[in-house]
């Protein structure tokens, strides 16, 4: 499933889901349509679509107010471990 910015999003406690960066995969240049920045990230969570939505407020959270984050996806890719998630984020804008 991907989950598409901005949905209900969860409160971010302190601990921001012990989110970390996993790596930056660079920018998707279709040839029609915005260029997409895609990049990885760890976080804590339950779920698949936990995760999404997870990485979704952290990013919305850590953002400049006024940021065009219309169109922000969030992917699950895979379960690294129990309870802890690799999710793609993909953020279309000119870049």
């Amino acid at each position: 499933m991907t989950t598409t910015y901005p949905p209900g999003l969860p409160a971010v406690p302190d601990d921001a889901w012990n989110t970390e960066p996993l790596g930056d995969l660079g920018i998707d240049q279709p040839e029609e349509g915005p260029a997409t920045a895609v990049s990885r990230h760890a976080v804590d969570a339950e779920s698949a679509e936990q995760a999404e939505l997870r990485l979704l407020a952290y990013v919305s959270w850590g953002t400049s107010p006024g940021a065009d984050l219309r169109g922000m996806t969030a992917k699950a890719i895979e379960e690294l471990r129990t309870g802890r998630w690799s999710v793609e984020l993909r953020v279309p804008g000119e870049y």
